[in-house]
């Protein structure tokens, strides 16, 4: 992933939009969109992006940072264990309504044997 999409990873998940870390860095809104698209930014520029975002300059450019792999994680991690509990509810569902299914036909023979005497 190049500079300018980790850029715009944190910057969208700190909830900023490109025009508020604009402001922040006093630069603007065109300039970040072209750091997120290019991945290309002036020495100064770029560190008052890492002040304002909390990030370490030197983890920024390094290319085994992904922010986004850590955030696609988490989110698909927390999908399978909704998943996990929606399957377990179901589970305990179908065993309840095999049992309420069972008693409702010991129930009807029950009750056609009584007619039948």
């Amino acid at each position: 992933m190049h500079l300018g999409l980790k850029i715009k990873v944190e910057r969208i998940k700190q909830k900023l939009t490109q025009e508020e870390l604009a402001e922040k860095i006093n630069k603007t809104r065109p300039l970040i969109s072209s750091i997120e698209q290019t991945g290309k930014a002036g020495f100064y520029t770029l560190q008052k992006i890492c002040e304002v975002l909390g990030l370490d300059i030197d983890e920024l450019t390094d290319p085994a940072y992904d922010p986004l792999h850590t955030y696609v994680n988490k989110d698909s991690n927390d999908r399978i264990k909704h998943l996990e509990q929606e399957i377990e509810y179901l589970k305990r569902l179908t065993e309840s309504q095999a049992e309420h299914i069972k008693a409702l036909k010991e129930n009807k023979e029950y009750i056609s044997r009584r007619k039948s005497r």
